[in-house]
C-alpha cells in the first residue's frame, strides 16, 4: 500500500524528534477540507491527542504503512519529524538545513506515497474503514459510523478492491497436485453505468483457486479459447489435480493431459451436490 521508494526496513525504534517535537500541540486541530461534504469533511472535527496521534502514528511506521524517513528534495538530506499545528496529522517531515550559505525549509505530509495519501479522513478514520472493509462489514454501515459523505464511502471501497485485485495478480502462485481440488474459470471484468445499457467492454480474466489452502493465481487473457486456456493450466496447476470446471469446451481435454476433471453443468445447477 505504500510506495517502497519512501519505506526503509520495518523497525521498532521510536522515530527521531527534533526539539520543536517536545511540545505537546493542541488537542483540537481544525482545517478546512471538503472531503466529506459536510461541516468542513474530516479535518473539521475534534482530533484526538497529540500522545495518542503519535503512538498511532510510531505504530504505522513500524508496520511499514507509513515511511520512517523521508529525503529533504532539495538536498537529500534526512528530514525531521516534528510537530505541527497546520495538519490534522498533527505531524509533518520537515528540513532547515543550511547549504552554500543559505538555509531552505521545505516540509511534506508523513502520508507522502502511503495508502493515506491526499485523502482529508484522519488516520484513524482510513484504519477503521480498512478494517471493517475487511471484516466484510457493509459499506453503508461503515460509511455511516464514520459519518462520512456517500462518495467518499464508494471511493474507498473502490481503493479496498483495487488493492485486492493488485494483490492476487502478483501473488498467483502454481496450485494443486495429487488428491488437491481446484476450482477454475473465467470471467469477464467490465461494467455498466448505473447498471443501465449496453456492456462496457471489459478485461478476460482466467484463475483457480485451491480447494482448502485457498491458493490461487488470475491470468488476464485476450480469448479463451481451448490454445489459450490449456498452457495456461499446464503452467499454473499441477498435474494429477482434480479440477472443476463449467462445461466450457475449451476444457473438455484436461484429462488427456494428466488431469482428473469435474463438471458443473450451469445450465441445470449452478453448484453441484457432489
Amino acid at each position: 500500500m505504500c510506495d517502497k521508494g519512501t519505506q526503509v526496513a520495518v523497525g521498532l525504534k521510536r522515530p527521531r524528534l527534533c526539539s520543536q517535537a517536545t511540545q505537546t500541540p493542541s488537542t483540537e486541530t481544525k482545517e478546512s477540507g471538503t472531503q466529506c461534504g459536510y461541516g468542513g469533511g474530516s479535518y473539521a472535527r475534534k482530533e484526538d491527542s497529540s500522545e495518542w496521534t503519535y503512538i498511532l502514528i510510531e505504530w504505522l511506521m513500524a508496520e511499514g504503512l507509513l515511511g520512517k524517513s523521508q529525503l529533504c528534495p532539495r538536498c537529500n538530506k534526512e528530514m525531521k519529524l516534528v510537530t505541527c499545528k497546520d495538519r490534522s496529522d498533527g505531524f509533518k517531515w520537515e528540513c532547515r538545513i543550511q547549504t552554500s550559505g543559505k538555509r531552505h525549509r521545505t516540509e511534506t505530509s508523513i502520508r507522502s506515497g502511503s495508502w493515506f495519501a491526499q485523502s482529508n479522513m484522519t488516520l484513524e478514520e482510513i484504519l477503521k474503514f480498512t478494517y471493517w472493509w475487511c471484516q466484510d462489514l457493509e459499506q453503508s454501515q461503515i460509511t455511516r459510523e464514520l459519518r462520512l459523505a456517500r462518495g467518499t464511502g464508494v471511493d474507498w471501497d473502490n481503493f479496498c478492491r483495487e488493492v485486492c485485485e493488485i494483490t492476487m495478480f502478483d501473488s498467483s502462485q502454481k496450485i494443486g497436485g495429487e488428491g488437491k481440488i481446484v476450482q477454475i474459470d473465467e470471467s469477464k471484468f467490465g461494467k455498466r453505468k448505473y447498471h443501465r445499457g449496453h456492456h462496457v467492454e471489459g478485461q478476460w480474466v482466467f484463475g483457480g483457486i485451491e480447494q482448502e489452502s485457498r491458493k490461487c493465481f488470475m491470468v488476464a487473457v485476450d480469448k479463451r479459447d481451448e490454445a489459450t486456456l490449456l498452457p495456461l493450466i499446464e503452467r499454473w496447476i499441477e498435474p494429477g489435480t482434480v479440477i472443476i470446471s463449467d462445461c466450457w469446451k475449451a476444457y473438455c481435454n484436461l484429462e488427456k493431459h494428466g488431469y482428473s476433471h469435474r463438471t458443473v453443468n450451469h445450465s441445470q445447477e449452478f453448484v453441484n451436490e457432489d
